[in-house]
């Protein structure tokens, strides 16, 4: 009986063990490595929900990956877009891998809704992430100068310094939704190194 168990245990060990190993290295450019947290408040027909994890953001907004993993370190879901188009050089092919299949969406805000349940600006969270407004978009900087409000959100970066902590909330519309990022480290990725 303790053999089977003991087995068992080892089993299960190499499995998760091969899980964390199939993680796909980051794609050039800077790596942003961290936790994420994303609640939702209760609206009409909808409850509150949360969800939260570690995620690896790699590349840029116009070719790029997302890996979102689970609190043990299973990988939830993987994204990749790439194949730039127009003067903005929004991606054409934008992927999700999540439980088992792989989809292909239009946008990355359609893809984002898939990944965590709501549109996210993923596209102006390369910048977010560096503590400045997106330059594709207007934005209104707050008057202490720690915090910013663009696309619908108001940006905190008043603990970015200090604790590589970012709050980020859009109100509207509803159910309004908040994003908190507990950032690792922003380094750039060996494979970007090497070719410069």
């Amino acid at each position: 009986m303790k053999l089977s168990l003991r087995g068992a245990g080892v089993l299960a060990l190499a499995l998760l063990v091969q899980a964390c190993a199939t993680h796909p290295p980051p794609l050039p450019g800077h790596v942003w490595s961290g936790r994420l947290g994303v609640r939702s408040d209760a609206a009409p027909g909808q409850p509150a929900r949360s969800m939260s994890g570690q995620f690896e953001l790699s590349g840029s907004a116009s070719s790029g990956q997302l890996i979102l993993t689970s609190p043990i370190g299973t990988t939830i879901a993987r994204a990749r877009w790439s194949d730039p188009i127009g003067s903005q050089g929004a991606p054409s092919r934008i992927e999700l891998e999540a439980d088992g299949a792989s989809t292909r969406y239009a946008t990355l805000e359609d893809m984002m809704q898939r990944a965590i349940g709501d549109q996210l600006p993923l596209a102006a969270m390369f910048d977010w992430l560096e503590g400045r407004p997106w330059p594709a978009a207007a934005a209104v900087r707050g008057a202490d100068g720690r915090s910013f409000d663009q696309l619908g959100w108001h940006v905190d970066l008043s603990q970015l310094a200090d604790n590589r902590l970012i709050d980020a909330q859009r109100p509207l519309p509803p159910p309004a939704l908040r994003v908190r990022v507990k950032l690792d480290a922003a380094e750039p990725a060996a494979s970007a190194a090497s070719a410069s």
